[in-house]
């Protein structure tokens, strides 16, 4: 159970702090709310560390990291996909309503599905991420390689800020990597369904490449907050 002291662990006051950064931002627009945006993305990078360097990883923790996440990636691609549909950007009005229904289907399948069922599987079911769409190159290259796991994420939020400010350099910059993060996570979606189509058991195996895998790690910024703290998953189990 958690514990009250874990309410003033300075890696979840960061969270704190990522929680009303966010909120300035959605009171806002265009470069404020980029730049609001930007420091809760940037306080992303330093609650893992502060937790692992003070000895204060916390389920609260842990959930707080996992839950922002989601909910920040989700509200940057909704007011992207705002700005597209009210004609400022640089998508042509022909397109803006295919662009923005792309942005919300993200908004649906790669942020709250896709992510959910990994973590689902993982807290719940015990799964290392790793065993998820593993057999594909691109889900290699995305969780196997933090270079192209940095690119994807940074490219992904910057795709969206690009849109929201109207700037033409960040969005053609940004686009290759954000596609190949939302490709590599519905790979992932796909790998899981037909996985569990084929088998009703994942592999006893824990070990990818040699590497002992690290429960609960994020793939926003990299392993910021690697583990998840002994007693995260809801359902105890004797694991190999």
């Amino acid at each position: 159970s958690m514990k009250f002291k874990e309410l003033f662990y300075l890696a979840n006051i960061i969270d704190y702090g990522r929680i009303v950064t966010l909120y300035w931002a959605i009171q806002s627009s265009g470069y404020t709310f980029a730049l609001w945006y930007s420091v809760s993305y940037i306080l992303d990078a330093f609650d893992g560390y502060a937790a692992r360097a003070l000895n204060q990883e916390s389920r609260l923790g842990y959930y707080l990291d996992m839950v922002i996440d989601r909910i920040s990636s989700s509200l940057c691609l909704h007011f992207a996909a705002k700005a597209v549909v009210d004609g400022n950007t640089l998508v042509p009005l022909w397109a803006a309503s295919i662009v923005a229904f792309f942005l919300r289907a993200c908004i649906i399948v790669v942020e709250l599905v896709a992510h959910g069922t990994v973590m689902y599987l993982s807290e719940v079911l015990g799964v290392h991420q790793k065993q998820m769409g593993y057999d594909y190159a691109i889900v290699r290259r995305y969780l196997g390689d933090k270079r192209y796991l940095f690119w994807g994420c940074v490219s992904f939020e910057g795709f969206g800020l690009g849109l929201i400010v109207n700037s033409s350099p960040l969005v053609l910059l940004s686009l290759p990597g954000f596609l190949f993060r939302a490709a590599a996570n519905v790979t992932r979606l796909i790998s899981i369904v037909l996985a569990q189509e084929k088998a009703k058991e994942w592999p006893e195996s824990q070990t990818v490449d040699g590497e002992v895998p690290r429960r609960g790690s994020s793939d926003r910024l990299g392993h910021h907050r690697a583990a998840s703290p002994p007693g995260a998953q809801v359902v105890r189990r004797t694991r190999s």
